[in-house]
């Protein structure tokens, strides 16, 4: 009986293992095709990889140097076709891009062809190209195999633009490329050692994100993502992060929605004064899209970015409204609406300008008080399909606010409807 046993057990430990190897052959399933030390002084780069086996559904570009930035990635396939993604892809040291074109059936890569953004420092950097493999014993025809030391893909050349904006009709201009979004803040007395920044999933599915310190250096014993799941993620330990700045990018396990972010701080002896905290966020891609996952929460409204308020403070010797630029994450357009809401303290409302991707602005006179945890708006815009590239907002915080939570600073959000 025992024996039998024995063997049944042996039998479902196959079984799983089987199951495993057939997970790893689906989405999570990338390969390495290629890796090259570029010379960024160049301007751009053709990276081989038409001597990989198998062809794929998609390609990440990875970064194992120095910083880079990547103003446009064209990948050519096997059957003479290409990829154009005409985006700023920053990349620092161990980051990895979004999937590029992604789809449902595979194709043979030949090359990607790759224009750097401006250098800021050093000349070289080591990139990686990493396929989704859709089958990997699909071997190319005689006629389409090319030799390794040919290249498939003309360099792509880069020129300056015109300092002009130029003018797009509705529903022509391309999507927007996006930036950070603020998505959580939280003011830090060291009287405790652990805070916890709610998030939900009313908010958004993100692919990577980084914080940034406000007022004074903040110790990180551990920085944990929980996701909607319940799966923790550790994303840092024993980090320094210094005041007035940005972490880099960590990358979150797929895009999820996210429950909560713990921080935990190390204990700062004799220590006065206040930190504040910011998570900041990029979208998963399509989250703000019009057709995007992001319409399905909030009766269709998506956050499209957030800043902070700092008090009423002195602009040139005189009382008045601060300029801020709310970033606006990766959209197509296609906004009718946009509202205010503001948390943790209120603010005096000024004014609203809606920076469209094409240089065009809606100007929007307000010049009210929106007290905190409150809303302003819906305001229609004229936008019509185009997408924005950022909210200039001016508006002070106010400083005499017996409702405010805590000393924090108010939070202003701008909401879309599409």
């Amino acid at each position: 009986m025992f024996r039998r046993l024995f063997v049944a057990l042996l039998a479902m430990a196959a079984a799983g293992a089987v199951a495993t190897a057939e997970a790893q052959q689906g989405n999570d399933n990338w390969v390495l095709l290629s890796t090259k030390t570029v010379d960024l002084r160049a301007g751009n780069d053709t990276i081989d990889v038409s001597a990989a086996r198998g062809n794929f559904r998609a390609i990440r570009i990875r970064n194992t140097g120095d910083d880079i930035s990547i103003s446009k990635a064209r990948v050519v396939y096997g059957d003479n076709s290409s990829h154009v993604e005409d985006r700023t892809i920053n990349l620092l040291s161990g980051e990895r891009s979004r999937p590029i074109d992604q789809r449902s059936g595979g194709k043979f890569v030949d090359a990607v062809a790759i224009t750097y953004g401006a250098v800021s420092r050093g000349g070289n950097a080591t990139i990686q190209v990493w396929g989704l493999v859709d089958d990997a014993r699909a071997v190319r025809s005689a006629a389409a195999q090319r030799p390794a030391s040919a290249d498939p893909a003309q360099p792509i050349k880069s020129s300056p633009t015109t300092a002009a904006p130029t003018p797009a009709a509705p529903g022509t201009a391309a999507a927007f490329a996006g930036g950070d979004v603020l998505f959580g803040t939280q003011s830090v007395g060291f009287g405790v050692d652990r805070d916890v920044i709610r998030v939900g999933a009313d908010i958004g599915k993100f692919d990577k994100i980084r914080l940034r310190v406000l007022d004074n250096d903040v110790f990180l014993n551990e920085l944990k993502v929980i996701y909607a799941n319940g799966e923790p993620d550790t994303l840092a330990v024993n980090a320094e992060i210094k005041a007035n700045s940005r972490t880099n990018y960590l990358s979150l396990k797929g895009d999820r929605f996210i429950k909560e972010i713990q921080l935990n701080y190390r204990s700062r002896p004799n220590f006065r004064g206040q930190a504040h905290v910011e998570v900041l966020g990029q979208y998963a891609e399509g989250w703000l899209a019009p057709t995007g996952e992001g319409r399905k929460f909030n009766q269709g409204w998506v956050l499209l970015g957030a800043q902070t308020a700092d008090f009423l403070k002195l602009t040139s010797g005189k009382l008045g409204f601060d300029r801020d630029v709310i970033s606006v994450g990766r959209n197509e357009g296609g906004f009718k609406r946009i509202r205010v809401q503001v948390r943790d303290r209120a603010i005096t409302l000024n004014e609203l300008r809606v920076v469209y991707a094409s240089g065009q602005e809606d100007i929007i006179p307000i010049k009210t008080k929106v007290e905190a945890g409150s809303t302003y708006g819906p305001i229609d815009l004229k936008g019509g399909n185009r997408p924005i590239k950022e909210i200039v907002a001016f508006y002070r915080s106010r400083l005499l606010d017996r409702s405010a939570t805590g000393r924090g600073k108010a939070v202003v959000e701008v909401w879309g409807l599409h």
